[in-house]
């Protein structure tokens, strides 16, 4: 199992309209966001106005979550679903969609067509995240809330990570069978996780 961790300075963060977004991952890695020719993109946005206008991403869905303070997401504006923070919510990327709320946020934005999806897991001294990785996906793991001492086990290896926030971990599976990993941390963190098929 490869596993990469990526911190702050490995990072893409660029400027909008309503704040900044700072670009975590991007696959396959030489794609391009303005291009629209990734697989898949993993980012957190701060939003500093209000209201923001979401940019139309036709052929593509997108999960996201606020990271701090409550979120308001609404494609008709006058409907609106009320995300507390790590509530998860899953839309059409080319849906005319508005937000209400300054707030830090988590993104994923996938090719349509591409099943996946983003769970959130509460890790602490007495837990332990458990999840499979098999050939052909990406599985991945973000922190936001907390630094933290985490252990990784594939296949009884086990690796430590001094986790940030705003820390992304990349797993990426180097053998033809399913790999399990074990995630354990030396304190209570906020995660989101998740695995990606790259492969058809």
């Amino acid at each position: 199992m490869k596993i990469t961790h990526y911190g702050e300075k490995d990072f893409k963060t660029s400027n909008w309209s309503g704040g900044t977004t700072t670009e975590l991952f991007i696959y396959p890695r030489e794609a391009e966001y303005q291009k629209r020719n990734f697989l898949f993109r993993l980012s957190s946005a701060t939003v500093d106005l209000d209201r923001s206008d979401f940019t139309p991403l036709a052929g593509f869905f997108r999960f996201i979550s606020p990271l701090n303070g409550d979120l308001k997401i609404s494609h008709d504006e006058k409907n609106f679903t009320k995300l507390k923070p790590y509530e998860v919510y899953a839309f059409d990327g080319g849906a005319k969609t508005v937000s209400m709320g300054r707030v830090r946020d988590f993104n994923l934005m996938v090719k349509e067509g591409v099943e996946t999806e983003v769970k959130n897991f509460a890790l602490n001294k007495n837990s332990v995240l458990k999840f499979s990785v098999s050939k052909g996906e990406i599985g991945w793991i973000f922190s936001y809330n907390a630094k933290t001492l985490l252990t990784s086990e594939t296949a009884g290896e086990k690796k430590e990570f001094n986790l940030d926030k705003l820390d992304l971990i990349i797993f990426e599976p180097d053998g033809d069978t399913k790999e399990e990993v074990l995630l354990s941390a030396d304190n209570t963190i906020s995660l989101f996780y998740g695995k990606i098929p790259v492969l058809s």
